[in-house]
């Protein structure tokens, strides 16, 4: 079972640390509820041979993950169970003897998504590793083979070893397990299950003084409802075409020769300021500070013009809501980092455009802001 869990571990940072520039983040998908139906064997541990006690099993389990990392189920299952008598143990049967008997089960189980734990960041989510823990109770039924056996049994002979017990009904059931989970879509995921269940003493109507371990696996196929909406773009409204009105030709007039004039003065020509800062996917503070300083002195030198503070998010990651935030928050940093280094609110216009505006044709190049003097 070890080394079971650390291969686990090892795929689960493998599907974590993957990401794609595309995809959305994980976290977009919770909290959410589900509906699980599942099939399998599962096989009682005892002294008897254990490829002769695998019975089929079927499961059904409803839940909620409450966010990300964490989630609860009741899980229910049942079918066959198996159990046997030895002649070292049992003297009354001459050869190996087995019986079955019907048995359900009832846990309330505790879900721990353990590759959201181990890359909370992850924005593949292709893949679901999952410890759980629980418990619950046993319920069986049907023991005419069971009873059969006890009845055609050597009234004279004693039990050595393990013994009967009574035929009790309901006893404790505790569990540990882990589930590999593969979301083909947004709503569904197939899954695979081992489980390690503790039973009480009685539960396959022998005593020998030690509790039962009952081990099972199940593949089941799980529908995901009641989960955040997936966000729609906004339509984007083209802007009205300007139209162009032909103004009647005038004849030229005769033109006076005008008075000579004197030279004008030469003319400073003015600094053109167009600068943009480049960010990481998800940040919003700028840099670097260098770029500051020259937009500030430009205001000071020019103090009647505006200057234009304009921010973007690239298409190519998140959502439009999720970028509207991002090209928000950058535009309006710059603008705060341009105030505290003197320059008055008056002289800044701020623009967010999200994503729907794209002013570079490499994605990355889009997560910007463009700083322009008018």
């Amino acid at each position: 079972m070890k080394r079971i869990m650390n291969i686990a571990a090892a795929v689960a940072l493998l599907f974590g640390a993957a990401t794609t520039a595309a995809a959305q983040s994980v976290e977009d998908s919770y909290p959410y509820n589900f509906i699980t139906v599942q099939g399998g064997a599962q096989a009682t541990l005892t002294h008897y041979k254990f490829t002769d006690l695998i019975t089929p099993q079927v499961a059904l389990s409803v839940g909620r993950y409450f966010n990300s990392k964490v989630g609860a189920r009741l899980h229910v299952q049942g079918w066959e169970v198996k159990g046997g008598f030895k002649p070292e143990c049992h003297p009354f049967v001459a050869n190996n003897t087995d019986y079955k008997f019907k048995a359900i089960t009832g846990d309330i189980d505790l879900l721990m998504n353990m590759t959201n734990i181990i890359s909370p960041n992850r924005t593949c989510g292709l893949f679901d590793w999952v410890l759980l823990a629980g418990f619950g109770v046993n319920y069986a039924w049907d023991f005419d083979k069971f009873n059969s056996i006890i009845a055609q049994s050597n009234a004279n002979n004693y039990y050595v070893g393990p013994e009967m017990c009574d035929t009790k009904h309901s006893t404790f059931n505790g569990r540990l397990g882990t589930q590999f989970n593969f979301n083909v879509s947004r709503a569904l995921a197939l899954g695979l299950e081992l489980d390690a269940n503790f039973k009480n003493d009685e539960f396959n109507l022998k005593r020998n003084y030690n509790p039962d371990w009952q081990v099972q696996a199940l593949v089941g196929l799980t529908y995901k409802f009641g989960g955040p909406k997936k966000p729609v773009a906004a339509p984007v409204t083209p802007p009205e075409p300007v139209k162009v009105v032909e103004q009647p030709r005038e004849e030229p007039k005769a033109v006076a020769k005008p008075e000579p004039k004197p030279e004008p003065k030469p003319v400073v020509k003015e600094e053109p300021l167009n600068e943009t800062f480049f960010y990481n996917i998800r940040l919003s503070d700028p840099d670097p500070d260098s770029k500051l300083n020259k937009i500030a002195n430009w205001c000071k030198k020019y103090p009647q013009k505006k200057v234009s503070v304009r921010g973007y998010a690239d298409k190519g990651t998140g959502n439009p809501r999720i970028n509207e935030g991002y090209a928000k928050a950058r535009a309006e940093k710059v603008a705060n980092a341009l105030k505290a280094k003197g320059v008055p609110a008056s002289q800044l216009e701020v623009t967010s455009y999200g994503d729907t505006v794209q002013p570079f044709s490499n994605n990355d190049e889009n997560r910007c802001v463009i700083v322009v003097g008018e």
